[in-house]
């Protein structure tokens, strides 16, 4: 009885794992920057948060409006956000003094009356939508909202 002889040369067998495994290595790094990405946009829209409430409270003589604190948080954001989209997409920013919709503190404000800032902003995906479907939205709402006292 012949016997078949047996393959020995393994000279494409890495190349073959490698191609298996490129696809799994391209989505593990590519995750981890869009990740990095989103992480450090929301740090940036907390921070615009902050700014502008900061802004809004601190005892000034003639107080910041509405539209003072919502330039400052937009300044803050568009020098910082790093995003790919063109045109580059705002933040929706919403200012209110104990719930009063578009209100800041006024000059001589009681303490313990809360201005709050809130920044609401539409993060886009890059690539990871595109690789994984339907699993991934493309786009995540950041919301950071600060409330800070009256000065």
């Amino acid at each position: 009885m012949k016997t078949k002889p047996m393959i020995r040369e393994r000279k494409g067998a890495a190349a073959v794992e490698f191609a298996l495994v490129l696809p799994l290595l391209f989505l593990l790094v590519f995750g981890i920057v869009e990740w990095g990405l989103y992480l450090f946009n929301r740090h940036v829209i907390t921070d615009a948060s902050r700014e502008g409430a900061r802004k809004g409270i601190v005892a000034a003589d003639p107080r910041v409006s509405v539209n003072e604190i919502k330039q400052v948080v937009g300044t803050y954001s568009n020098a910082y956000l790093v995003t790919f989209a063109d045109p580059k997409p705002s933040p929706v920013i919403n200012v209110s003094l104990d719930g009063a919709a578009n209100a800041a503190c006024p000059l001589g404000a009681a303490f313990g009356k809360y201005l709050s800032v809130e920044v609401r902003y539409d993060y886009t995906f890059l690539l990871l939508p595109s690789l994984t479907g339907n699993i991934l939205p493309p786009l995540k709402t950041i919301v950071a909202r600060t409330n800070m006292t009256c000065e």
